[in-house]
């Protein structure tokens, strides 16, 4: 019934990188580009006023991609509610994603994991999730900012990715790229403690999740969406069940069992 969604995504090692070195050329770019945040072990890229992806590693080599675009992304408006979550392996950090939904609501429209290669809940072909498109947007920006291929600055951003997916970016690098984009009062300082921050120095290392050990028997899925209120309340309504909502939230948020969700499995019976 459902197709499995696009995995056609760089890995996240090229995604951090990516998102690093842009976050170290920020003070040199317009702000057309976005901005990124690192914080905490999380890379937030803005696509400003369109969205935003963010990437964050957990313990064993693994990352959860997640993100919102605002023209694309239209999980959120189906007859039902979405979960992000179907199909997600042993290993995720249920607690954690389970507050990003419910912090972020309409701001968490894809989500993806990577063990080896990236998977994430299935979804029917008519949905839009809205990844692909917002990362192609923020990597044609950066390539604009760059240059042609073989320049100066692109052998010179080629080193500096290479420097942090090794995880040991270190003070030439930067020089050598603000060099060869020739942006003038150029202060590598700045961008070396983004790269400490990102944990992408010799001194400093990547801050990772710690991995979950099964999906909880419990989860359930945060229903915001207005117009998706009276939809679930009468569903449960049907099973005889009562739907609880999220203590302190307004507008309400509902607690849905996931196969009251378009792209969930219902319980076997």
């Amino acid at each position: 019934m459902f197709d499995q969604v696009s995995t056609d995504v760089p890995p996240p090692a090229e995604l951090w990188a990516q998102g690093v070195v842009k976050a170290m050329m920020i003070p040199y770019l317009d702000d057309s580009s976005g901005r990124v945040h690192i914080d905490g072990g999380t890379l937030r890229t803005e696509d400003i006023g369109n969205g935003f992806w963010a990437l964050r590693w957990v313990e064993g080599g693994r990352a959860l991609l997640y993100g919102y675009d605002n023209e694309a992304s239209d999980t959120h408006i189906q007859d039902l509610p979405v979960d992000l979550l179907a199909g997600g392996p042993s290993w995720l950090p249920w607690e954690w994603l389970q507050d990003l939904l419910v912090n972020e609501d309409y701001s968490v429209a894809f989500l993806r994991w990577w063990d080896g290669s990236w998977e994430g809940p299935p979804l029917p072909e008519h949905v839009e999730d809205g990844l692909s498109i917002i990362l192609a947007d923020g990597a044609e920006r950066m390539d604009e900012f760059i240059g042609e291929a073989g320049s100066a600055s692109a052998l010179a951003y080629q080193d500096l990715m290479r420097a942090v997916t090794a995880g040991n970016v270190e003070r030439p690098a930067v020089e050598a790229l603000l060099a060869a984009l020739d942006v003038g009062e150029a202060d590598p300082r700045e961008a070396l403690e983004v790269a400490a921050r990102a944990g992408v120095t010799r001194e400093e290392g990547l801050v990772e999740l710690p991995a979950g050990h099964g999906e909880p028997s419990d989860r359930w899925v945060p229903v915001f969406y207005h117009d998706h209120l009276p939809t679930v309340t009468a569903m449960a309504k049907r099973e005889g069940i009562e739907i609880a909502e999220l203590p302190g939230s307004e507008p309400p948020i509902l607690k849905a069992p996931p196969r009251f969700c378009f792209n969930g499995a219902p319980e076997p019976s």
